[in-house]
């Protein structure tokens, strides 16, 4: 299960972009255009105005809070940490650089960068709510996990609390390498990252991460899993944590504009879930759900919704897989991380989404009507 974070990134925007419509006309025309572009989804373009901003004006608190913006949303979480690190330097009452700076660097396991740049930012803000929450969660976070040790290699860093969790971790280290090299060649891409790995009691993920009941993993920005009977059944241990790695390969590769269908679909293929018993599965029950329904996390789902909803993107996904090829896979993500859709980036092999789409509802008994389930 991916957990995204783009709506706090939309509020940040919005706030900033009015924030800028104040300061003084000669500043103005070229962070604006900066901010626009990053409202519009194109984060390159932004990072190549603010670079240049900065270039004649580079203890500007604001422009280097766009820089970072720029960089997260194009995956490029170190220099993202620099810039909103030199910002709120610069600018200690720019609360949402502090708020942007805490949300990724607890993504990327700093937990205590983290927690000093909210508790910064709700000095200025006593009365955010959502931040004290968020931040009361992450206290949490830390003192769980001052008890834990970890398993480490070059690419992993697996924590986990006591003896008996030792072997798991080990096991781990080993799924994940091995399912590191598979996915990434089929992916075409291999991050260069560490990923961080923890595990936890079934309380602790829950209290921690607010998954729903049903989830049995989460990414996040770090892949978090519940270690629930995972000794009396390995085969599931492997199959979660293989799920959420490609969660994790995923966003290092194509950290935008993936849908929540394929992603999710993705994870299903490479952990090996078996789409053909899905497809069958819909079919007896004649569901399709239109794929623009898919589109966002699937967090806020009933364990059934959510079951019809993980069904049908294994389906879709493996559909569109056999459709692209393997080969093709790696330049489809390519495109979407450019910022197409989806329907732009399945032209280049010779279809369109909604002829895909109609196919697969026909495929499990379900009519169209333009190119849409009905």
């Amino acid at each position: 299960m991916s957990m995204a974070r783009g709506a706090r990134l939309l509020v940040h925007l919005s706030v900033v972009v009015a924030g800028l419509a104040a300061r003084p006309a000669a500043q103005t025309p070229g962070p604006e255009a900066g901010w626009q572009a990053l409202q519009k989804g194109d984060p390159d373009k932004a990072a190549a105005i603010f670079r240049e901003q900065l270039t004649r004006h580079p203890r500007d608190g604001v422009l280097l809070f766009g820089a970072g913006v720029a960089a997260h949303m194009q995956g490029r979480e170190d220099e993202a940490l620099k810039a909103l690190q030199q910002a709120v330097q610069m600018e200690p009452r720019l609360t949402q650089a502090s708020t942007l700076l805490g949300d990724i660097a607890h993504q990327v396991g700093e937990l205590d960068l983290a927690i000093h740049a909210y508790e910064a930012a709700l000095a200025r803000e006593p009365g955010n709510l959502a931040m004290r929450q968020r931040l009361d969660i992450w206290r949490t976070e830390a003192t769980v996990h001052q008890g834990f040790e970890a398993v480490k290699d070059d690419r992993f860093s697996i924590l986990f609390q006591g003896p008996s969790e030792e072997k798991l971790a080990v096991r781990a280290a080993s799924v994940l390498g091995a399912a590191f090299w598979r996915i990434g060649k089929a992916l075409g891409a291999y991050p260069s990252s560490a990923i961080n790995v923890v595990l936890y009691t079934d309380q602790q993920f829950h209290d921690i991460t607010g998954a729903p009941e049903w989830a049995a993993g989460g990414f996040d920005g770090q892949i978090r899993l519940p270690v629930r009977g995972a000794a009396q059944n390995p085969g599931e241990f492997d199959r979660v944590l293989t799920h959420e790695l490609t969660h994790a390969m995923l966003h290092s590769v194509a950290p935008r504009n993936v849908p929540a269908w394929l992603n999710e679909g993705l994870a299903m293929y490479f952990e090996g879930h078996d789409a053909a018993l899905g497809e069958r599965r819909l079919a007896a029950a004649r569901l399709f759900v239109p794929l623009a329904a898919l589109q966002s996390s699937f967090t806020r789902l009933t364990a059934l919704q959510a079951a019809v909803a993980y069904e049908e993107s294994a389906v879709a996904t493996r559909a569109m897989v056999d459709r692209v090829s393997t080969s093709g896979l790696g330049l489809l993500l390519q495109d979407l991380e450019a910022g197409q859709t989806v329907d732009q980036a399945v032209q280049r092999f010779g279809f369109t989404l909604s002829e895909f789409e109609a196919v697969l509802a026909r495929r499990v008994g379900v009519t169209t009507r333009s190119g849409g389930a009905r």
